[in-house]
C-alpha cells in the first residue's frame, strides 16, 4: 500500500534500502548510528572523549545483553541471572588482583573457566523447571541472582577484601596508555581500547561459534524451534548446557574488562540498573539478535554518560530506559506479542486452590476450623500492638500496607498472568500525588483515598496498554524500567513533574486527620488498626471479585487467551481492567502510605522493594490472598524486626544476608517442591484433612475423590452412592471442576454407540 503511493522511480530505490542485502544492511546500520549521534551531540552536546568512555562503558551492557540474547534463544526465558553468573568469578579474580598483588592477566584464566563452570551449575538448576511456564522459569532466575548475591557476599569477606577497597578500579598493564587529541586532551586510554578490543573479540569469536561449529549451528537450530530440533535428534539439554556455559563466559569477561574502568562490583548481582541496562539492550535487539544487542548496549553507555554530565546523576538514565524499552517493544512486528503461543504462557500455577466442597463447608468441625483461622489471624493482629509495645506500633504500620500491596499484586499477577516486577511504581505515583495534595491543600483523608485509587488505576492503565501487543516476559522488563522512572525522576523534586505533585516547602508534612471528629489517627496504633480495616477491605474485595464472573473471565483469560476469545472475551477489555483494579488496590496503599510517614518518602518506593515484595509473594503463593499476604507481611518482618535480633549476635552478617537468602535459595527449594508456592503445601494437607473428615462421616466427596496428583487414598465410594458421571463437554466458558476457564473436554468412551 505504501509503496502504491510512492512514485514508481522512487519505488525500486525504496525496495533496494529495505532489502536484505548486505550492502542494505549496511546502509541502515550507518544511518542508525548517524541519526544517533547527531541526536545525542544536539541534545547533550556530548565531547569526543566523553563520547568514547560512553562508549566502552556500554560494552558492558552489550555483552550481558548478549548473553540475555542467548539464554532467550535458547529457552525462551528472560534471564535476570546473567551477571550474577558471571559476577561471582569476576569478582574472586579481581580481589586476587586488588588484595594480593596477583597480576592481571595471571588472574583472567578463573574467570575464562569460572564464567562457564557456574553457568553450567546455574543451568543444572533450571532443569527442574524445564516443565513449568516460562514466567515461573523467569522467576527463577531472579532467585538464581539472589542466591549467587549471597555468595558474591561472602567472597570477599573470606579473601579478606578491606570494605575500603569495594569499589576502586583495577591496576592493568596497559593502563598508563593514553591517545590524546589535537588539542592534546585525553581522547582514548588503555583500558578503553581493551573494552573495545573485548567487544570485537566476542562478536567475531560468538559468530565464529554460531556459524562454523556443529553446537553452534545446533543452538540456532534450537532457537528457532526447541521441540522440531529434539525431534530432529539435537540434543537440547546439552546446547541448554552450552547456552549458559556461553553466557556465564560472556558475563565473566564483560565485568572482569570493565573494573579497571568502573571499579569493582559491590555485589555480585551488579545493581538492579546494571541489569535494567543489559535488558533494554536485549529489549531493542528484540531477543534475536547478538550484533544489534551489542550495539544498543553502547549506545545505552553513551546515553547514560551525557545524562549524567547533563544532570549530575543517574536518575535521568535510569528513567530514559523507559522510553528506550516501550519504543523498542511498541515497535516490534506483531509475532512478537503472539511469542505466547510458543511456550512462553503466562504466570500460571501448577494447581489451582480449590474451595472447600460444598458438602464438607457446613460441616461444624470444617466451619470451625475456617472461622476459627480467621479469628485466629486476625486476633493476632490486633493484639500485636499491646504485645510488642509502642515502641514497635510505628513499625507494625507498615505490616497491612505491605499486605494491600501484595493483594494488588495477586489481581495482577496470580490472575491475570502479567509479571509486575515495579509494583511500588504504582504505590509511589499515587503516593506523590495524594500526598502533595493533603501537605499542599490540607484536601480531605477520604477525598485523598479516592485521589489516590484514581491516580492508581490510570498510572496502571498506561502501564498496562503496551500490554494489548506484548504480554508475558516483555512486559516485565517494561515494569521494572517504570519502577526505576517513578522514584528516580516522577518523585524526584528536582525535576519539572516533582515539583509540581510533590509536597512544598523545606520541612513538608502530612498531617494524620481526626475523622468525624472522634477517630484521632495522629497516633501509631490508631492508624494501624485503620490500615488494618483497609487491609480487610482489600482482601474481602478481592476475594469477591475472584469468585464472580469478572473473576473467573480473568482467569480463563490467563490461561488461554484464544479459548476465552472463542466465548466471547474481551482479552483487551479484561487485560486493561486487571491492570486498572490492581493499580487501584495498590494506590489505596500509597495513600496510606504517605499517611503513615507523613510524607512522601521517594525511598520507599525504590524497585528492590518491588522486586523483594514479588519474590515474597512468589515463595508464599502468588494466586491466593490469604498467602500472599502472609507473605509480604513476615518478608516485612524479617527486614523491619530482624535487626533487632541481629544486634543480639553483634553482626551485621545476618542483617545483609538474611532478605537475600529469603528470596533466593529459600525461593528455589520451596519451588523445587511446591511450585505453587507454601500455599499449594497448605492446600494439600487441608485436603488431607477434608478427607480424613469426610472418610469419618461416610460423606461422597467427588472432588476429592478424583484427585490423583495429591498422593492420598481416595475417600472411599459406598455402594449404591457412586456419583454422577462427568458431562460429556464443558461449556459456558468455564471448567466444572476447577472454574478456572474455557474447556472442552469429552468424556472416555465405554461401549458402542446406539442410535
Amino acid at each position: 500500500m505504501r509503496a502504491a503511493l510512492l512514485p514508481r522511480s522512487l519505488a525500486p530505490a525504496l525496495g533496494a534500502v529495505r532489502g536484505p542485502s548486505w550492502p542494505a544492511r549496511t546502509g541502515r546500520w550507518l544511518a542508525a548510528i548517524a541519526v544517533f549521534i547527531a541526536v545525542v551531540e544536539l541534545v547533550f552536546g556530548l565531547s569526543a572523549p566523553d563520547f568514547v568512555s560512553g562508549l566502552a562503558l556500554g560494552s558492558l551492557y552489550g555483552i550481558i545483553g548478549v548473553g540475555i540474547v542467548l539464554i532467550y534463544r535458547t529457552s525462551r526465558v528472560i534471564n535476570f541471572a546473567a551477571g550474577a553468573v558471571g559476577a561471582v568469578p569476576a569478582v574472586i579474580a579481581l580481589v586476587l588482583v586488588l588484595e594480593y598483588n596477583v597480576d592481571y592477566l595471571v588472574a583472567l584464566p578463573i574467570v575464562l573457566v569460572g564464567g562457564p563452570a557456574l553457568g553450567l551449575v546455574a543451568d543444572l538448576v533450571m532443569r527442574r523447571f524445564d516443565a513449568v511456564p516460562r514466567l515461573i522459569a523467569t522467576v527463577m532466575t531472579i532467585a538464581v541472582a539472589q542466591s549467587l548475591a549471597v555468595l558474591g557476599f561472602f567472597i570477599p569477606v573470606w579473601m579478606g577484601q578491606k570494605a575500603t577497597d569495594q569499589g576502586t578500579t583495577v591496576t592493568t598493564p596497559w593502563q598508563h596508555l593514553v591517545w590524546h587529541s589535537s588539542r592534546g586532551q585525553p581522547l582514548l586510554t588503555g583500558n578503553e581500547v581493551a573494552a573495545f578490543l573485548t567487544v570485537a573479540f566476542v562478536t567475531v569469536g560468538l559468530a565464529a561459534f554460531l556459524r562454523l561449529t556443529r553446537l553452534g549451528i545446533a543452538l540456532r537450530a534450537s532457537a528457532e524451534n526447541a521441540d522440531r530440533a529434539l525431534l530432529l535428534g539435537i540434543p537440547v539439554r546439552r546446547v541448554s548446557a552450552a547456552a549458559w556455559a556461553l553466557a556465564g563466559l560472556l558475563a565473566a569477561l564483560a565485568i572482569y574488562v570493565q573494573a579497571p574502568l568502573i571499579g569493582t562490583p559491590n555485589d555480585a548481582t551488579l545493581g538492579l540498573d546494571t541489569l535494567l541496562y543489559a535488558l533494554a539492550a536485549a529489549v531493542v535487539s528484540r531477543m534475536e539478535r547478538f550484533g544489534v544487542a551489542l550495539a544498543a548496549g553502547m549506545g545505552i553507555g553513551v546515553l547514560i554518560t551525557a545524562t549524567i554530565i547533563h544532570s549530575g546523576d543517574n536518575s535521568i538514565s535510569s528513567s530514559v530506559m523507559v522510553l528506550v524499552i516501550l519504543g523498542a517493544l511498541l515497535t516490534q512486528p506483531r509475532r512478537t506479542a503472539r511469542a505466547l503461543d510458543a511456550g512462553e504462557g503466562r504466570w500460571q500455577t501448577v494447581k489451582q486452590y480449590r474451595p472447600i466442597p460444598a458438602e464438607l463447608r457446613t460441616l461444624p468441625e470444617v466451619a470451625a476450623a475456617r472461622w476459627g483461622a480467621v479469628v485466629l489471624g486476625a486476633g493476632l493482629m490486633v493484639a500485636l500492638p499491646y504485645i510488642l509495645g509502642v515502641d514497635n506500633v510505628a513499625y507494625l504500620v507498615l505490616l497491612p500496607l505491605y499486605g494491600i500491596v501484595a493483594v494488588s499484586l495477586v489481581v495482577l499477577t496470580g490472575w491475570a498472568g502479567q509479571i509486575s516486577l515495579g509494583q511500588f511504581g504504582l504505590v509511589g505515583v499515587s503516593a506523590g500525588v495524594a500526598g502533595g495534595l493533603v501537605a499542599n491543600h490540607d484536601i480531605d483523608f477520604f477525598a485523598a483515598l479516592g485521589v489516590g485509587i484514581a491516580v492508581g488505576v490510570v498510572a496502571a492503565v498506561v502501564v498496562g496498554l503496551p500490554s494489548l501487543r506484548i504480554q508475558g516476559l516483555y512486559l516485565a522488563v517494561t515494569t521494572l524500567a517504570f519502577g526505576y522512572a517513578v522514584p528516580n525522576y516522577v518523585l524526584n523534586g528536582h525535576y519539572w513533574i516533582g515539583e509540581q505533585i510533590l509536597p512544598s516547602g523545606l520541612s513538608a508534612h502530612l498531617s494524620r486527620p481526626v475523622l468525624y471528629g472522634r477517630v484521632d489517627l495522629t497516633g501509631d496504633r490508631a492508624f494501624y488498626y485503620v490500615c488494618l480495616v483497609f487491609l480487610a477491605l482489600a482482601m474481602v474485595a478481592a476475594l469477591a471479585f475472584r469468585r464472580n464472573r469478572s473473576g473467573r473471565v480473568l482467569i480463563a483469560l490467563r490461561d488461554n487467551e484464544r479459548a476465552a476469545a472463542a466465548f466471547a472475551v474481551n482479552p483487551a477489555r479484561t487485560r486493561l481492567a486487571a491492570f486498572a483494579i490492581s493499580g487501584g488496590i495498590a494506590g489505596l496503599a500509597g495513600v496510606l502510605f504517605a499517611y503513615a510517614q507523613q510524607n512522601v518518602v521517594p525511598g520507599t518506593y525504590e524497585p528492590e522493594a518491588s522486586l523483594t515484595l514479588f519474590l515474597a509473594v512468589a515463595i508464599a503463593g502468588v494466586s491466593s490472598v490469604p498467602w500472599a499476604v502472609v507473605g509480604a507481611m513476615g518478608i516485612e518482618v524479617a527486614v523491619v524486626f530482624g535487626p533487632r535480633v541481629y544486634d543480639l549476635f553483634h553482626s551485621t552478617t545476618i542483617e545483609t544476608t538474611l532478605p537475600l537468602l529469603l528470596t533466593g535459595p529459600i525461593l528455589l527449594i520451596n519451588a523445587y517442591f511446591n511450585p505453587g508456592g507454601s500455599a499449594e503445601m497448605g492446600m494439600q494437607r487441608r485436603d488431607n484433612w477434608l478427607r480424613r473428615v469426610a472418610r469419618r462421616r461416610g460423606i461422597v466427596v467427588p472432588a476429592l475423590a478424583a484427585d490423583p496428583a495429591s498422593g492420598a487414598d481416595p475417600v472411599p465410594v459406598p455402594a449404591g452412592r457412586a456419583p454422577a458421571p462427568a458431562p460429556a463437554v464443558a461449556f459456558a466458558g468455564v471448567s466444572p471442576s476447577t472454574g478456572t476457564g474455557p474447556v472442552a473436554r469429552a468424556a472416555p468412551f465405554h461401549g458402542p454407540v446406539t442410535p
